[in-house]
C-alpha cells in the first residue's frame, strides 16, 4: 500500500461552479475508501495548475510524482470510485 505522501487524488474546480459545489462533499468522502491517497480540492482560480482545465471536475491521480490519470470526469462519484479502484488497488 502506498503512503499518503506518495499518492494524491486532486479535484480541480472553481468556487463559482455549481456542479463543483454539489460534487465536493462526495469527492472528499471517497477519501475514507482510499486511505492510501491524499485527497485534495483545488480551486483553479486560487491555485491554477500547470495545465489548462477546460471542464469541471478535472481529476488528477498521481503517485510518486508520476501522473496516473489527468482529465475531466463526469460529476459522478461512482465513476471516480471505479477509476480509483483500477488505479490504486492494482
Amino acid at each position: 500500500m502506498q503512503s499518503k505522501r506518495e499518492t494524491s487524488v486532486t479535484c480541480y474546480c472553481a468556487a463559482w461552479c455549481d456542479v463543483c459545489g454539489a460534487y465536493r462533499d462526495g469527492f472528499l468522502a471517497l477519501a475514507s475508501r482510499f486511505p492510501q491517497a491524499e485527497f485534495r480540492w483545488v480551486d483553479i482560480e486560487d491555485d491554477p495548475p500547470e495545465f489548462d482545465v477546460e471542464n469541471f471536475p478535472t481529476i488528477e491521480v498521481a503517485r510518486e510524482g508520476r501522473t496516473l490519470f489527468c482529465g475531466p470526469q463526469p460529476p459522478s462519484h461512482g465513476v471516480l470510485e471505479r477509476l480509483l479502484r483500477e488505479l490504486l488497488e492494482n
